[in-house]
Protein backbone atom coordinates (compact mmCIF):
# COMPACT_ATOMS: atom_id res chain seq x y z
CA UNK A 1 0.00 0.00 0.00
CA UNK A 2 2.75 2.52 0.74
CA UNK A 3 3.37 5.21 3.30
CA UNK A 4 0.75 7.97 3.27
CA UNK A 5 2.49 10.50 5.56
CA UNK A 6 4.78 12.62 3.27
CA UNK A 7 7.38 13.18 6.01
CA UNK A 8 7.58 9.48 6.83
CA UNK A 9 7.73 8.61 3.10
CA UNK A 10 10.61 11.06 2.59
CA UNK A 11 12.48 9.64 5.58
CA UNK A 12 11.96 6.07 4.31
CA UNK A 13 13.12 7.00 0.78
CA UNK A 14 16.23 8.70 2.17
CA UNK A 15 17.06 5.70 4.35
CA UNK A 16 16.40 3.32 1.43
CA UNK A 17 18.68 5.36 -0.86
CA UNK A 18 21.45 5.24 1.76
CA UNK A 19 21.18 1.44 2.00
CA UNK A 20 20.98 0.88 -1.79
CA UNK A 21 23.16 3.65 -3.25
CA UNK A 22 24.00 1.97 -6.58
CA UNK A 23 20.44 0.80 -7.22
CA UNK A 24 18.95 4.17 -6.26
CA UNK A 25 21.42 6.13 -8.36
CA UNK A 26 20.81 3.82 -11.33
CA UNK A 27 17.09 4.61 -11.08
CA UNK A 28 17.82 8.35 -10.91
CA UNK A 29 20.10 8.09 -13.95
CA UNK A 30 17.46 6.13 -15.81
CA UNK A 31 14.81 8.77 -15.03
CA UNK A 32 17.17 11.59 -16.11
CA UNK A 33 17.87 9.83 -19.42
CA UNK A 34 14.14 9.24 -20.02
CA UNK A 35 13.11 12.80 -19.03
CA UNK A 36 15.83 15.22 -20.21
CA UNK A 37 13.49 18.23 -20.40
CA UNK A 38 12.08 17.66 -16.91
CA UNK A 39 15.64 17.13 -15.58
CA UNK A 40 16.76 20.39 -17.21
CA UNK A 41 13.82 22.30 -15.68
CA UNK A 42 14.53 20.74 -12.29
CA UNK A 43 18.19 21.85 -12.45
CA UNK A 44 17.18 25.37 -13.51
CA UNK A 45 14.65 25.67 -10.65
CA UNK A 46 17.30 24.49 -8.18
CA UNK A 47 19.89 26.93 -9.60
CA UNK A 48 17.47 29.87 -9.25
CA UNK A 49 16.56 28.84 -5.72
CA UNK A 50 20.15 28.16 -4.55
CA UNK A 51 22.61 30.40 -6.50
CA UNK A 52 25.14 30.49 -3.64
CA UNK A 53 25.25 26.69 -3.41
CA UNK A 54 25.77 26.38 -7.17
CA UNK A 55 28.51 29.03 -7.10
CA UNK A 56 30.30 27.31 -4.20
CA UNK A 57 30.02 23.93 -5.96
CA UNK A 58 31.53 25.38 -9.15
CA UNK A 59 34.39 26.98 -7.20
CA UNK A 60 35.14 23.69 -5.42
CA UNK A 61 35.12 21.84 -8.75
CA UNK A 62 37.41 24.46 -10.35
CA UNK A 63 39.85 24.28 -7.44
CA UNK A 64 39.88 20.47 -7.53
CA UNK A 65 40.31 20.31 -11.32
CA UNK A 66 42.60 23.29 -11.93
CA UNK A 67 44.62 21.56 -14.67
CA UNK A 68 41.48 20.53 -16.53
CA UNK A 69 40.12 24.08 -16.18
CA UNK A 70 43.35 25.50 -17.64
CA UNK A 71 43.08 23.17 -20.64
CA UNK A 72 39.41 24.06 -21.18
CA UNK A 73 40.11 27.80 -20.91
CA UNK A 74 43.14 27.56 -23.21
CA UNK A 75 41.03 25.77 -25.84
CA UNK A 76 38.16 28.27 -25.48
CA UNK A 77 40.64 31.13 -25.81
CA UNK A 78 42.15 29.56 -28.93
CA UNK A 79 38.69 29.19 -30.51
CA UNK A 80 37.79 32.80 -29.60
CA UNK A 81 41.04 34.12 -31.10
CA UNK A 82 40.46 32.11 -34.28
CA UNK A 83 36.88 33.38 -34.68
CA UNK A 84 37.70 37.00 -33.77
CA UNK A 85 41.12 37.61 -35.33
CA UNK A 86 40.47 41.25 -36.28
CA UNK A 87 39.01 42.13 -32.88
CA UNK A 88 41.92 40.43 -31.06
CA UNK A 89 44.44 42.27 -33.24
CA UNK A 90 42.80 45.65 -32.51
CA UNK A 91 42.68 44.88 -28.76
CA UNK A 92 46.35 43.81 -28.72
CA UNK A 93 47.41 46.98 -30.52
CA UNK A 94 45.36 49.15 -28.14
CA UNK A 95 46.88 47.36 -25.13
CA UNK A 96 50.41 47.76 -26.51
CA UNK A 97 49.80 51.47 -27.07
CA UNK A 98 48.40 52.01 -23.55
CA UNK A 99 51.06 49.85 -21.88
CA UNK A 100 54.17 50.27 -24.01
CA UNK A 101 56.40 50.17 -20.93
CA UNK A 102 55.00 46.74 -19.94
CA UNK A 103 55.32 45.42 -23.51
CA UNK A 104 58.90 46.74 -23.84
CA UNK A 105 59.88 45.22 -20.50
CA UNK A 106 58.40 41.87 -21.54
CA UNK A 107 60.18 41.95 -24.92
CA UNK A 108 63.50 42.72 -23.23
CA UNK A 109 62.90 40.03 -20.61
CA UNK A 110 62.22 37.51 -23.39
CA UNK A 111 65.30 38.59 -25.36
CA UNK A 112 67.45 38.41 -22.22
CA UNK A 113 66.05 34.99 -21.35
CA UNK A 114 66.75 33.81 -24.87
CA UNK A 115 70.34 34.95 -24.48
CA UNK A 116 70.35 33.44 -20.97
CA UNK A 117 71.25 36.83 -19.50
CA UNK A 118 68.61 36.97 -16.73
CA UNK A 119 69.97 35.47 -13.51
CA UNK A 120 67.83 33.11 -11.43
CA UNK A 121 67.93 35.46 -8.45
CA UNK A 122 65.91 38.13 -10.31
CA UNK A 123 62.65 38.04 -8.36
CA UNK A 124 59.42 39.97 -8.26
CA UNK A 125 61.02 43.11 -6.80
CA UNK A 126 63.69 43.32 -9.52
CA UNK A 127 61.08 42.56 -12.21
CA UNK A 128 58.96 45.43 -10.86
CA UNK A 129 61.99 47.77 -10.95
CA UNK A 130 62.72 46.77 -14.55
CA UNK A 131 59.11 47.51 -15.52
CA UNK A 132 59.35 50.90 -13.78
CA UNK A 133 62.53 51.74 -15.73
CA UNK A 134 60.67 51.03 -18.99
CA UNK A 135 57.79 53.18 -17.73
CA UNK A 136 60.28 56.02 -17.06
CA UNK A 137 61.49 55.80 -20.68
CA UNK A 138 57.88 56.07 -21.88
CA UNK A 139 57.22 59.07 -19.63
CA UNK A 140 60.39 60.87 -20.75
CA UNK A 141 59.43 60.29 -24.39
CA UNK A 142 56.01 61.81 -23.70
CA UNK A 143 57.46 64.77 -21.73
CA UNK A 144 60.36 65.73 -24.01
CA UNK A 145 58.79 65.00 -27.38
CA UNK A 146 61.63 62.75 -28.62
CA UNK A 147 62.29 59.07 -28.11
CA UNK A 148 64.05 57.65 -25.04
CA UNK A 149 65.31 54.07 -24.77
CA UNK A 150 66.21 51.73 -21.95
CA UNK A 151 69.86 50.88 -22.47
CA UNK A 152 71.88 48.03 -21.02
CA UNK A 153 75.02 49.73 -19.67
CA UNK A 154 76.95 46.53 -20.32
CA UNK A 155 75.27 45.14 -23.48
CA UNK A 156 73.57 41.74 -23.44
CA UNK A 157 75.55 40.76 -26.55
CA UNK A 158 78.68 42.83 -26.19
CA UNK A 159 81.81 42.18 -28.26
CA UNK A 160 84.18 42.15 -25.27
CA UNK A 161 81.85 41.57 -22.32
CA UNK A 162 78.17 40.69 -21.88
CA UNK A 163 75.96 42.10 -19.15
CA UNK A 164 72.88 40.90 -17.35
CA UNK A 165 69.24 41.95 -17.62
CA UNK A 166 69.02 43.40 -14.09
CA UNK A 167 67.95 46.86 -12.81
CA UNK A 168 71.51 47.93 -11.96
CA UNK A 169 72.56 47.38 -15.60
CA UNK A 170 69.74 49.51 -17.07
CA UNK A 171 69.66 53.23 -17.80
CA UNK A 172 67.23 55.53 -19.60
CA UNK A 173 68.98 57.54 -22.33
CA UNK A 174 67.89 59.38 -25.49
CA UNK A 175 67.25 57.01 -28.40
CA UNK A 176 69.93 58.55 -30.66
CA UNK A 177 72.61 57.92 -27.98
CA UNK A 178 71.44 54.33 -27.51
CA UNK A 179 71.48 53.70 -31.28
CA UNK A 180 74.94 55.28 -31.57
CA UNK A 181 76.23 53.20 -28.65
CA UNK A 182 74.86 49.95 -30.19
CA UNK A 183 76.39 47.01 -28.25
CA UNK A 184 79.74 48.53 -27.41
CA UNK A 185 81.06 48.95 -23.90
CA UNK A 186 84.11 50.92 -22.85
CA UNK A 187 86.19 48.65 -20.64
CA UNK A 188 88.12 50.93 -18.32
Amino acid sequence: MGIKDPEARRAYQKEYAQRNKEKAYAKVKEWRAANPEAWKEQRQRYAKKHPDTISAKRKRWRNKNIEQVKVIEREASKVYRTLNRAKVKINKAAYAKRNSHIVNAAVSRRRAAKLKQTPVWVGAEEAWLIKEIYDLARLRTKMHGFSWHVDHVIPLKGTLVSGLHVPSNLQVIPANENIRKYNKHEVG
